[in-house]
């Protein structure tokens, strides 16, 4: 037996054998036996009110129930913790719990059940007295709560303060102590989760679910030990307390243990109950608390493992940036972008990508994270979350970049989902840069809604779909300009291996290039954009394709401006392959590199600080030499002077001829911005051809618009597509007619936006049909582009451009010779390959996925699904694109945010904010007055084909002359900015008659021309052209 460490005295033992305990027990009895004899008179007066039929009697009650309810509601209120003093009333009366328990704590540690102390001469005791005050107080307040009586006496709080509260001022007025009852007070922990959720600090299921198991739990011990603590040192009374535990042997500590171990089912031994009463207990505590802990450890353990793994809070560092990639997070577009955004070609990307999603990463998601943890940080969260969005330090991040899902099958849905993210991010942090990706072009409308939304801080919305179609719709009026446009987005690498073929050697060797800003050198300040796009070509191998205002100007960009000048500190978007060689525009001076000829020597000269000395050395005249060497000589203005004499007396002319009012001509019209053509609104039964109608109707050089699409198909967005075909710029009878060939009913749900755009037919058929397809004369157009709307399988993603593909092999399989009418039986197409006739359709394709591009490429084989698109022929021919690189955008956008405005106002044909917002009424295009306004937005650039033998420079169409001649000429003379060169893929080879070519975009300026190229250029407007059609 172990020995009682504690000495007691003479007058302690004494007390404790008087053993007046049943006193404490009799008064909780009496106490509880009060409220139930109330709980009876309540009953009873109110059977007997009920009973009162007296009018008078009835308007007094409701007078009086009234300011009771009055009373009741406050201290319902209070009590609730619905407000904050009612919240801060709940804490405290929780810690004034916990007092109580911790001086209940200290009294097991004297070692006696039962002292005989004045409550003056014990501090315990007047702690615990003044709780008893306030445990007092609480309990009337919730007694004037409480709506029905007997639920307020069955609650915890009401049972614990029944059974503490009488003892413990029974001892004050006894003299004597008794721990007995107060162990009762550790009942109260389970209360412990909602004291937690009203100060907010528990919110979600999991982590309230695991306060209440571990409150549960731990209250249940504590109470538990501090009961057969009391029954053990108590003694069975029935025994005359013989076989009670010296005082000091068991203590509450030893009690906790042994609960614990007998609840594990372990059971050391080293304790267990001696009474009869205590080995009682222990029985109810196996049945009872055994079961309980079996149950709740695996919910607790459970719990504790669907904690969040990816949960915790971001720590910035002020030494490197990092942004916030939320959205459609998923292993393939994560992949995607961290490829692009950390490839080689960017320099010094010093910045960390946090990613923020809802949803836990997979195993594939996982092993993508371990393998870029130097650079990527995933948080589990949403950004609808305030709390998320402070987790991950959104007001310090650099940007915030919102992911789409390209293949959702509610793109709407999509889009507004988006948009509510970017709305939470701005109500939090306003200042914090956001690029969003959309599905569809009218929902950028709802961005402008939003307060924080600013383009001037480079807030951008990537329409994927506006830029898509327009890329496309630039390609059918410019082929291969997709390709080249695709290329000045995409972050790659130059690496041209010796056992290329010639074609990718060229191809490669200009396809690194990409959009980047910098501010012109002071030398230019003065001179012309044509001036300075030559200075830089011709000496920096720099191509200016734009010019950029600053923010505080407007931000306005100009695309081949003509005569336009350049100001001091403007802003030059050039397509280069490196930022080195950017900077040179900035660095280059006339009088310190004017005989400089290896570029890489054009470094910071010394004169930098003297630019403006210099401006006015250039503009007072004294430079004029080295300028009419680099702008327009005194052979140039004779030229130009004949050529705008010329130009006056045609209009002269022109205006002469009286106009047809019955012409199509003459019922020409813009819209409200004058940026489209414009047509009044025509029901799409009016537009509708037949096989039969189509056949005899003679199409040629048309566009011809093959969609895959079933009735409930996500609906594409096809205004995107002809918009940029319909553009004011291009003259009226230049409009190539559109033919949709497609599903009836889907073309219907797209015909509401496209009803105010003319020279387009629909036709209800089949792109994989070829009676369909030779009924709109195929063989004969422009330009043919196969979309398809039908979402990706989910067990098989990749069959997505399963009819695209099919469709592109059937059209270059058709014959469309002399046997063209007969009907195509298998023996017939197997010999179209040896026909003379067989046909040279030029065809777009948007696939979904770049693998795919593996079964159009007749030139490689492919035996992996790790395929670069940029390097492949159909690619680079201008034939395939896959939404994939448009994730590109995304990059380039948050590196270079004049990279998305260029591109945009390139490839829509003059989208404006004004225009936007008139397409977000939902009403379609509306028509314009001819006023000067709208006729002045006629005046601007345009992309086009130029056939260089058939062209004003096929002087060049030589072998041995350069694409630098012929950009220095063409930007002189006409204005016009020569971009690409789209070649034969071997015109070298004798007896060659394959069509299909290769885009070389912005070539060096050393790069030879050959006889059969075709450019790609941006031309100035026309008004003489337009007037003499």
């Amino acid at each position: 037996m172990v020995h009682s460490p504690f000495n007691f005295t003479e007058e302690q033992v004494a007390c404790q054998e008087e053993r007046e305990w049943p006193l404490f027990i009799y008064s909780v009895l009496a106490t509880v036996g009060v409220c139930i004899l109330l709980v009876l008179i309540q009953k009873i007066i109110k059977s007997c009110c009920n009973k009162i039929k007296d009018s008078e009697k009835t308007e007094s009650s409701l007078g009086s129930s009234s300011f009771v309810s009055e009373i009741q509601e406050w201290a319902e209120g209070i009590n609730s913790g619905s407000t904050f003093s009612g919240r801060a009333l709940v804490v405290f009366i929780f810690l004034c719990n916990v007092a109580a328990m911790v001086v209940y704590l200290v009294d097991t540690a004297s070692g006696l059940l039962e002292e005989c102390v004045s409550w003056e001469d014990r501090l315990t005791i007047q702690i615990d007295f003044a709780l008893g005050i306030i445990f007092s107080l609480h309990f009337l307040l919730r007694l004037v709560a409480a709506e029905h009586f007997t639920t307020f006496l069955s609650s915890t709080a009401t049972i614990v303060d029944l059974v503490t509260l009488p003892p413990l001022f029974l001892s004050v007025w006894l003299g004597r102590t008794w721990l007995g009852l107060r162990c009762f007070r550790f009942f109260i922990l389970i209360n412990l989760p909602n004291v937690l959720v009203y100060v907010r600090l528990l919110e979600n299921s999991s982590s309230i679910r695991f306060a209440q198991l571990i409150s549960q739990i731990i209250g249940f011990l504590l109470w538990a030990a501090g009961f057969i603590y009391l029954l053990e040192n108590q003694g069975d009374p029935f025994h005359d307390y013989e076989n009670a535990r010296p005082a000091g042997e068991f203590r509450y500590v030893d009690a906790i243990w042994f609960l614990l171990i007998t609840a594990s089912t372990v059971g050391y031994g080293d304790f267990f109950p001696l009474t009869d009463l205590g080995k009682i207990f222990g029985i109810f505590y196996l049945a009872l608390g055994v079961s309980a802990f079996a149950s709740m450890l695996p919910e607790i353990a459970e719990l504790v493992g669907n904690q969040p793994k990816y949960a915790g809070t971001y720590k910035a560092n002020s030494q490197k940036q990092f942004i916030i990639v939320c959205g459609n997070i998923t292993y393939s577009t994560v992949s995607g972008f961290l490829a692009d955004f950390f490839h080689p070609a960017r320099e010094d990307v010093n910045c960390e990508v946090v990613f923020l999603n809802k949803l836990e990463p997979d195993l594939e998601f996982e092993g993508l994270l371990k393998r870029e943890k130097t650079r990527v940080t995933y948080f589990q969260g949403t950004m609808l979350s305030a709390m998320d969005l402070q987790r991950v330090c959104a007001e310090k991040a650099a940007a915030v970049l919102v992911m789409c899902d390209k293949f959702s099958t509610d793109p709407t849905r999509e889009d507004a989902s988006n948009i509510m993210r970017v709305i939470s991010l701005k109500n939090y942090c306003e200042g914090t840069r956001c690029i969003i990706q959309l599905l569809h072009y009218h929902n950028k409308s709802y961005l402008l809604n939003i307060p924080g939304w600013d383009w001037r801080r480079d807030d951008q919305a990537v329409c994927l779909n506006e830029v898509k179609f327009g890329m496309l719709a630039q390609s059918c009026l410019a082929p291969g300009f997709f390709t080249m446009a695709s290329n000045i987005i995409s972050a790659s690498l130059l690496h041209i291996m010796p056992e290329m073929p010639k074609w990718k050697k060229e191809y490669l060797s200009t396809s690194n290039k990409v959009i980047l800003a910098e501010t012109f050198s002071p030398t230019f300040v003065g001179l012309t954009f044509q001036e300075v796009a030559e200075i830089v070509y011709l000496r920096l191998n720099l191509v200016l394709i734009a010019m950029e205002a600053r923010k505080y100007e407007g931000g306005q960009i100009w695309i081949n401006p003509k005569n336009k000048e350049v100001t001091p500190n403007a802003i030059g978007l050039f397509i280069t392959a490196s930022s080195d060689a950017a900077k040179r525009a900035w660095f280059y001076c006339r009088v310190c590199h004017e005989n400089v000829r290896n570029v890489e020597d054009i470094k910071k000269c010394s004169c930098k600080k003297l630019a403006k000395a210099r401006f006015e050395y250039f503009q007072s005249g004294q430079d004029t030499n080295q300028r009419n060497g680099h702008g327009y000589g005194a052979q140039q203005r004779e030229v130009k002077d004949r050529q705008l004499e010329g130009l006056r007396q045609r209009k002269g002319v022109v205006e002469d001829i009286p106009e047809d009012d019955g012409s199509e001509t003459a019922q020409m019209r813009f819209d409200g911005t004058g940026c489209f053509h414009w047509c009044s609104g025509r029901d799409m039964s009016d537009c509708v051809l037949t096989r039969q109608e189509a056949t005899v109707t003679m199409f040629a050089g048309h566009i011809v618009v093959a969609v895959f699409a079933e009735d409930d198909s996500p609906t594409l967005g096809l205004r995107n597509l002809v918009m940029p075909l319909r553009a004011s710029n291009i003259p009226y009878n230049d409009l190539r007619h559109i033919i949709i060939v497609g599903n009836i009913e889907f073309i219907k749900r797209e015909w509401g936006l496209l009803r105010n755009m003319p020279k387009i037919s629909v036709m209800d058929g089949s792109p994989m049909s070829r009676a369909d397809l030779r009924s709109v004369k195929v063989n004969l157009c422009g330009t043919c582009v196969i979309l398809s709307a039908k979402a990706p399988d989910k067990a098989e993603p990749v069959l997505a451009d399963k009819e695209i593909i099919m469709a592109a092999l059937n059209i270059k399989s058709m014959n469309f010779g002399a046997n063209a009418s007969k009907l195509e039986d298998e023996e017939s197409i197997v010999n179209d390959s040896k026909d003379n006739s067989i046909n040279h359709v030029n065809i777009l394709l948007d696939l979904s996925f770049a693998s795919n591009v593996r079964y159009l490429d007749d030139q490689e084989m492919y035996i992996t699904d790790n395929i670069e698109l940029y390097k492949t022929l159909p690619f680079a021919s201008g034939t395939a694109m896959a939404r994939g690189v448009l994730d590109s955008l995304m990059s380039a956008t948050y590196f270079n945010a004049s990279a998305l405005k260029l591109l945009r106002q390139w490839v829509t044909g003059g989208a404006t904010i004004e225009l936007e917002k008139s397409l977000a009424e939902g009403a379609g295009l509306r028509g314009g007055y001819s006023t000067p306004e709208i006729e002045a937005a006629k005046n601007r650039i345009r992309v086009e084909e130029i056939v260089l033998k058939d062209s004003p420079w096929s002087r060049y169409a030589q072998f041995g002359a350069r694409f630098s001649d012929l950009f220095s000429a063409a930007i002189r003379e006409d204005g016009t900015l020569c971009l690409a060169i789209n070649r034969l893929l071997d015109e070298d080879i004798d007896g060659n008659d394959d069509p299909t070519r290769v885009v070389i975009s912005c070539p060096d300026n050393l790069m030879t021309l050959q006889p059969m190229d075709n450019i790609i250029a941006v031309v100035q407007y026309e008004e003489d052209k337009e007037k003499r059609d």
